[in-house]
């Protein structure tokens, strides 16, 4: 992950108190805390995640604000539907089932397979961040007389960037539901 994403997986395992780094150190303890807190790292990442959609629904409901100020009411429609699309794709991915690692778990996720999923899910995240930026100013912005065609190429850039999001967090969905069926 790029250097202004740390890899939270490392900050995690820093945080450890001392109970934590005494349960690596006996062996039937070892695995569950090495699970439980990739477990962690992964639910920081999607709150993270889900922030970014927080955000660029912020910024579209700003932008639906200024357009109802000025007047313009005929694509009001457009904004409210992408911020209640974003408002849900939020939702899902901050309140996403997340799996338990118990000692007797009937589904055994392994540590490589959570590792893998954790560095797959820099599309996610990208995708995330370009979401955001699309929805941010200069890329998405509104005034009066605006030429039309200008601010609906910018409508269909924030579109595909919510359908990119989209296919990221589906794909990582099935990529964890492929990890839980092995």
């Amino acid at each position: 992950m790029a250097s202004e994403n740390p890899d939270l997986r490392e900050q995690v395992d820093a945080s450890r108190g001392f109970a934590k780094k005494l349960e690596l150190l006996v062996p039937g303890l070892r695995t569950y805390r090495k699970l439980e807190d990739l477990r962690a790292a992964d639910e920081l990442l999607r709150t993270q995640v889900a922030n970014k959609l927080d955000s660029a629904k912020s910024k579209l409901e700003d932008l639906r604000k200024d357009m109802a100020s000025q007047g313009d009411y005929q694509n009001l429609t457009k904004i409210g539907s992408l911020i209640s699309e974003v408002q849900g794709l939020s939702g899902e991915v901050r309140h996403a089932a997340q799996g338990y690692s118990g000692i007797a778990a009937t589904i055994k996720v392994g540590e490589d397979t959570l590792n893998r999923l954790y560095e797959y899910d820099y599309n996610f995240v990208n995708s995330a961040v370009q979401l955001e930026n699309a929805c941010s100013p200069p890329s998405l912005s509104y005034s009066s007389g605006q030429d039309a065609s200008g601010f609906n190429a910018a409508l269909a850039r924030v579109k595909d960037a919510l359908s990119e999001f989209k296919t990221a967090w589906e794909q990582r969905i099935e990529a964890v539901e492929r990890i839980l069926l092995k």
